[in-house]
């Protein structure tokens, strides 16, 4: 069989998936509203929601769209590593752009360094067959001061694993024990410091003054997930070295019907995972629940961020401040000096003149100074 026909034949066995297919029976928006007003809880939760996660939840009750992933809680159940390991482990694989496998799953604790909660929307950390440490964490609003966040989460993980090592191997411990730290950042909402970025992912590169190589312990990545959509939409050339990790990101930042459609037509394997979402729409008080926990924790963090943002403004304002005083001061002892400068040099001019017997008059014009000034340089000759 040539070529041409095998693509022929595969195209005719591709399946096309239907709506249905993947959510079950669709509602109508009347339904979905009779079921919210029906129910007085329910009705006070959706009349707090924003207009876009109203949106969300009745699309999604219809059948009519998948649910937003990025949501802590809807994310956990989905890609719990407990229960999914495999599904997380291809997620990893291709983050890290490399086939991996998960030898055990780290406890959270201790991951969150921010008081009272933060702006990371859902956590896996894992430890791999090779001893590496992967950190994933999205975040709904990206972080103020990311280096410095990330460093600290890095190494917060670190640490953990040299007190572990050292607790086990005891005697034998040697600092070549220390494996490998993955931290992925994945933001849906860029930070202004990343607004000028050319590309979604920007990876930490740490280079040494003498041109010299030393392996790095800590191996920080962002991924911007509108940025990602930005050069997708825009039909860019955004990855097509790590096509499984373009896949990823679509799974992980769309919710549209009809993108959610062409992923599962282009990839099957996706098919599977969403007939797990669908099975929320059962349980509509659960799945409005969920939304307004998530709407709480953003209003919540979002203050937290606007006080961060906030803080760092004032700062740069009383920065630029003291800029502008320390210029106004520099400016005004420079013509300070100069006029100084200027004022020794006519009085050495008219010393010179009057020595040399010109008259006070015409001292007085020709450096254009004052009489009086011309009469006290000449009581400072005649007195010397």
């Amino acid at each position: 069989m040539s070529k041409k026909s095998e693509q022929a034949v595969i195209t005719v066995r591709k399946r096309k998936h239907s709506p249905s297919d993947l959510f079950g029976r669709k509602r109508s928006r009347s339904e979905v509203m009779s079921i919210i007003i029906s129910d007085p809880q329910m009705k006070a939760q959706y009349d707090r929601l924003k207009p876009e996660m109203k949106e969300q939840v009745v699309g999604f009750l219809e059948g009519s769209r998948s649910l937003c992933i990025l949501y802590d809680n809807f994310f956990r159940k989905i890609f719990d590593p407990y229960i999914h390991e495999e599904r997380v482990e291809k997620l990893l694989s291709a983050l890290l752009g490399q086939n991996v496998r998960i030898k055990d799953v780290l406890s959270r604790d201790g991951f969150e360094i921010i008081e009272g909660g933060s702006l990371v929307i859902m956590d896996i950390v894992v430890e791999l067959e090779n001893g590496s440490i992967v950190n994933v964490e999205m975040q709904k609003i990206g972080y103020m001061f990311p280096s410095q966040r990330s460093s600290c989460y890095a190494a917060d993980i670190i640490m953990r694993q040299y007190n572990k090592k050292k607790k086990d191997r005891g005697d034998k411990f040697t600092y070549r024990d220390i494996c490998p730290v993955y931290l992925f950042i994945i933001m849906e909402r860029s930070p202004d410091s990343f607004k000028d970025a050319d590309s979604y992912i920007t990876k930490r590169e740490v280079s040494y003054s003498s041109g010299i190589t030393l392996p790095e312990t800590a191996n920080i990545t962002y991924i911007t997930l509108d940025k990602f959509n930005e050069k997708k939409d825009n039909k860019s050339d955004y990855n097509k070295k790590n096509k499984e990790l373009d896949t990823w990101l679509t799974f992980l930042s769309k919710d549209d019907m009809k993108s959610v459609l062409k992923l599962v037509d282009d990839h099957p394997e996706f098919a599977e995972i969403y007939p797990e979402i669908a099975l929320f729409r059962n349980d509509p008080r659960e799945v409005m629940n969920m939304f307004s926990e998530a709407l709480a924790f953003l209003d919540k963090n979002t203050e937290r961020y606007m006080v961060d943002y906030y803080a760092e403004k004032a700062e740069k304002a009383e920065e630029k401040a003291e800029a502008e005083t320390v210029r106004a001061d520099k400016a005004e002892e420079k013509a300070k000096n100069a006029e100084s400068k200027i004022t020794s040099e006519k009085q050495a001019s008219a010393i010179r003149m009057l020595k040399d017997g010109q008259s006070m008059e015409k001292v007085s014009e020709y450096l254009n100074i004052s009489m009086k000034e011309v009469d006290h340089i000449k009581n400072e000759i005649d007195n010397s």
